[in-house]
C-alpha cells in the first residue's frame, strides 16, 4: 500500500464511485437539470473528500470548541434568516446558492462529541443541536445525528449507561413528545399506523413508494422508463424516495445489489474502526459509521413502508448538494484516520 503519506483506500473509493455513478445515472435518465446540479455537488464533494483525507485529523482536538460554536451559530442563523419551504426552515441562501447547515454539521458533531470526557458533558453538548434541528422542524436529520451520537456514546462505559437510561426515558415519555411534533409529522405517523387511511394525502408518499418498488419486479423497467417516476406519481423520487425509484428502474436484483453495496461500505468502516488504536479517531469513525448506517437503514425502511416517511436522505444516492457533501466529508475523515492509524489493535481506554 505504500507509506502512510501516500496510501489510499481504493476499496472505499470504489464503493463511493459506484454509488455516486448510480445516482448520476438515474438523474441523467430522468432530469438533466438535476444531473447538472448534482455533478457540481459531486465535484465539490470529491474535492472536500481529498482535503479531509489529508488534513491531520488530530488537529480537530484543538479546534473542537470553535467547531461547536460555529456549528451552533449556523443552526441559529438558519432559524433567523433561513429559507422556509414546505413549512420547514432548513436552508441558508447565498445568492443563487443554498445549503442546509444541519447536513454540514453532521460530521462536525461526531468530532465534537469524540473530544469530550466520559460523563454527562457530551449529552449537554448534543441536546442543543438536536433541539434546534428538531425545531426547524427536521425530524429526519434529528434522527440521523442521534444515530451518530449513539455511535460515540456506546463506545464509552459511562456515556453508554447514561445513554441507555435516556433512551428508556425517551421511549416511555413518547406520549409527551407527541405534542411537540409538527402537524405534518403527526399525520405521517398516524398514516403509517393506518396505511389505508388518506391514500391521497398523508399516506400518499408511502403508498406510491411501495407501488414503485413492486412495479420494478425482478429486472426493472429500465432507466428513465419507470411510470411512477417518469409520470411523477412518486414524489421526491430523486431525493428521499430515490431507492424506490431505483428499484422501479433496476428491479429486485438491482435493489439487492444496492443493499449489498451499502452493507459492504459499512462492514468496511466497521473493519477500519476495529483496527484503529487511537481512541479519538476510533470514536469519530464509530460516530460516522452509526450516522451513515442509521440514515441508510431508516431511508430504505421508509421506502419499503416499514417505517413512517420522514425527510432523510440516502447517503451518496439522494439528490442534494448538502447531503452529498456532508457524506463525502464524513468519509474523507474516516479515510484520513485509516491512513494515519498505526493499525496496532489496542484496548480502548478513555479517561
Amino acid at each position: 500500500m505504500g507509506n502512510k503519506k501516500t496510501k489510499v483506500d481504493w476499496f472505499l473509493i470504489g464503493i463511493i464511485l459506484f454509488l455516486t455513478g448510480l445516482s448520476l445515472l438515474i438523474l441523467f435518465s430522468d432530469q438533466k437539470e438535476l444531473f447538472n446540479n448534482q455533478l457540481i455537488s459531486v465535484g465539490i464533494g470529491f474535492f472536500l473528500f481529498l482535503i479531509f483525507s489529508f488534513f491531520p485529523y488530530q488537529f480537530f482536538k484543538k479546534i473542537s470548541l470553535p467547531l461547536f460554536i460555529f456549528s451552533l451559530f449556523l443552526l441559529f442563523l438558519t432559524l433567523i434568516l433561513g429559507k422556509t419551504a414546505r413549512g420547514a426552515t432548513r436552508w441558508l441562501n447565498f445568492g443563487p446558492f443554498s445549503f442546509q447547515p444541519s447536513e454540514v454539521i453532521k460530521p462536525l458533531l461526531a468530532i465534537i462529541l469524540a473530544n469530550q470526557p466520559d460523563n454527562l458533558i457530551p449529552f449537554s453538548i448534543f441536546l442543543p443541536f438536536a433541539a434546534i434541528i428538531f425545531a426547524q422542524p427536521d425530524l429526519g436529520t434529528t434522527i440521523a445525528i442521534s444515530f451518530g451520537a449513539m455511535g460515540v456514546f456506546l463506545k464509552r462505559p459511562q456515556t453508554k449507561k447514561i445513554f441507555l437510561i435516556l433512551l428508556f426515558l425517551t421511549i416511555v415519555s413518547f406520549p409527551l413528545l407527541w405534542h411537540f411534533l409538527a402537524p405534518f409529522q403527526k399525520a405521517r405517523l398516524t398514516s403509517f399506523l393506518n396505511p389505508k387511511d388518506d391514500p391521497l394525502g398523508s399516506n400518499y408518499q408511502s403508498l406510491q413508494a411501495i407501488i414503485s418498488i413492486g412495479s420494478g419486479k425482478i429486472a426493472g423497467r429500465g432507466l428513465g422508463l419507470g411510470p411512477q417516476s417518469r409520470l411523477a406519481f412518486l414524489p421526491e423520487y430523486h431525493n428521499d424516495l430515490i431507492f424506490a425509484s431505483l428499484v422501479e428502474s433496476l428491479g429486485f436484483l438491482g435493489g439487492i445489489f444496492i443493499l449489498l453495496a451499502y452493507l459492504t461500505l459499512f462492514l468496511h468502516l466497521a473493519n477500519i474502526d476495529s483496527k484503529i488504536s487511537d481512541p479519538f479517531g476510533k470514536l469519530i469513525v464509530s460516530g460516522i459509521l452509526f450516522l451513515l448506517s442509521g440514515q441508510t437503514i431508516v431511508n430504505i425502511a421508509m421506502n419499503m413502508g416499514l417505517l413512517p416517511i420522514t425527510g432523510i436522505t440516502l447517503p451518496l444516492l439522494s439528490y442534494g448538494g448538502s447531503s452529498y457533501i456532508s457524506t463525502m466529508i464524513s468519509l474523507g475523515i474516516c479515510h484520513n484516520i485509516w491512513r494515519q492509524s498505526s493499525f496496532q489493535p489496542q484496548e480502548l481506554r478513555i479517561k
